[in-house]
């Protein structure tokens, strides 16, 4: 098999560069204790795999251990098939891999189309309910900040609220939290890693996963920080830092 580890400079470079900020993440959030027991949503995607590399090298930097293993949900429809070698490098970096065949498809009511909705609902029910049969207390899901920023921004213009997806949230319903230890990494940054990494030919693209209101934001997005990656990281920073005297408050 062909050997998926930081070799050249660049390689070292990128691989350094994810893990050093998802260790910052982890760390500014709370996302991991010790004796965590952590479930990685495997996509087979640039960023899920990402994700995998750099929690199997977090526990020296964190200075505790922690358990993680990694889930890949297999769909009943053609487009999001892993590569056959996914396993083999995620193993090699030393994380446990199983995988679950769901009939997301097969799940849908007649008459309804499927769409990135309703998969990803069936998904993480599916990762809930394998966390609860086997004690995991945690999610780990690949959304980075891009992912975050896109997601502000369109709640903002399609549901007129300021929300976003969190770097660690607990479920209502459930004792598992999610946690993305990615949201303080850009996915140019990612891109880069897969590339040195040979990743991008291993790494798999979901047919449902682009829609119309979230490519916009990106595009909106990616207008504004042509001026320097330092735009994304204010536009992160300013969820944290709302001036309330200067927002408007409804009647």
């Amino acid at each position: 098999m062909e050997q998926f580890r930081p070799v050249t400079r660049e390689a070292k470079a990128a691989a350094a560069k994810i893990a050093k900020r998802c260790v910052r993440g982890v760390q500014t959030y709370g996302m991991i204790s010790p004796g965590d027991r952590i479930i990685l949503a495997l996509s087979g995607g640039k960023d899920s795999m990402s994700l995998a590399y750099a929690l199997s090298t977090m526990q020296k930097s964190l200075g505790y251990d922690f358990y993680v293993k990694a889930v890949h949900i297999q769909p009943d429809f053609d487009g999001c098939t892993k590569d056959r070698r996914m396993d083999a490098i995620v193993q090699d970096w030393g994380i446990e891999v199983e995988t679950l065949q769901v009939p997301i498809k097969g799940r849908l009511k007649p008459g309804r189309s499927l769409n990135c909705y309703w998969c990803s609902t069936q998904r993480r029910t599916e990762l809930l309910r394998y966390a609860a049969e086997n004690d995991f207390s945690k999610i780990a899901l690949g959304h980075h900040m891009d992912d975050i920023l896109e997601t502000l921004l369109m709640n903002m213009a399609y549901k007129g609220e300021i929300s976003t997806m969190l770097p660690m949230v607990k479920y209502d319903k459930y004792p598992q939290y999610v946690i993305r230890p990615l949201c303080l990494v850009k996915e140019h940054e990612i891109v880069a890693f897969a590339r040195e990494m040979g990743l991008s030919s291993v790494a798999s693209t979901c047919p449902y996963g682009q829609t119309s209101n979230r490519l916009e934001a990106r595009r909106a997005i990616d207008l504004l920080a042509a001026k320097g990656d330092y735009v994304k990281e204010n536009l992160f920073a300013a969820m944290s830092n709302v001036n309330t005297r200067y927002m408007p408050e409804q009647e």
